[in-house]
């Protein structure tokens, strides 16, 4: 498999999934119009697109960065295979471990730990099908015990503690450090479903680690509609929060 191969099926699939989404919409009155109708169908073409391409045993998710699978028990990794233009491999993989480093460095203690390597990606369907791409390996989340945090459900009655006051302060700080330094806002837009609250302990899990910029593009290209504007709508109602809560 080639490079460009792979990076249209991560694009369909990808691209599936928010045609499906009903929390997804693009701000056009007449696109959206077409998305609702698509919507009532008795279709699933995201799922039937990750059975037709993938290794699903393996896998765990397709969203607009990467393809997940599992790692072993413990760990997943993120095939990366939507890279900028004519861009190299290694000079792809410094990129994002750049970004991810600033990210993980603000947000110590939010932001999942993430490693960044060059993997040989055997996840598709074939099993003699394999392309080099650059890949964060990330410990496991038990998605489950770790939802979706969402802000307008935020409540101590939706597991939220002290902890996760003190956790979305960290996030909060962080940001603003990191816009301020980097222009970088971190990926909490709430459709992408990438701030994670621990049911046991109020804990908050960030798990997609790339950056957005100023402009609302990012390193892998695309610039979802209003993504900045959710983003900052987002951060705020998580400081209304903190200040209520007193932290």
């Amino acid at each position: 498999m080639n490079y460009r191969t792979a990076r249209a099926i991560h694009s369909a699939t990808n691209l599936s999934f928010w045609v499906e989404n009903p929390e997804w919409h693009t701000g056009d009155r007449l696109i959206d119009a077409a998305l609702g109708v698509v919507r009532k169908l008795p279709l699933d073409i995201h799922q039937s697109l990750k059975e037709r391409f993938f290794d699903t045993d393996q896998l765990i998710a397709v969203n607009g960065e990467s393809v997940v699978v599992r790692n072993g028990t413990d760990k997943v990794d993120k095939f990366m295979f939507r890279r900028p233009g004519r861009m190299a491999l290694d000079a792809f993989r410094d990129c994002v471990d750049t970004e991810i480093g600033v990210v993980t460095s603000h947000l110590a203690g939010v932001a999942l730990p993430t490693t960044v390597a060059v993997k040989q990606a055997r996840i598709f369907r074939k099993p003699s099908t394999q392309i080099e791409a650059v890949t964060q390996t990330q410990a496991l989340l038990d998605l489950g015990l770790n939802p979706e945090l969402r802000p307008d459900g935020l409540s101590k009655s939706d597991g939220a503690t002290d902890r996760t006051a003190r956790d979305l302060e960290n996030l909060i700080n962080g940001s603003s450090a990191m816009l301020a330094e980097h222009g970088y806002y971190p990926d909490v837009a709430r459709s992408g479903g990438n701030l994670r609250l621990n049911q046991n302990d109020g804990s908050v899990t960030l798990i997609d680690v790339m950056p957005f910029y100023e402009d609302g593009s990012r390193l892998i290209g695309g610039a979802p509609p209003n993504v900045i504007s959710h983003i900052q709508q987002n951060l705020e109602v998580y400081e209304r929060f903190v200040g209520q809560y007193g932290a």
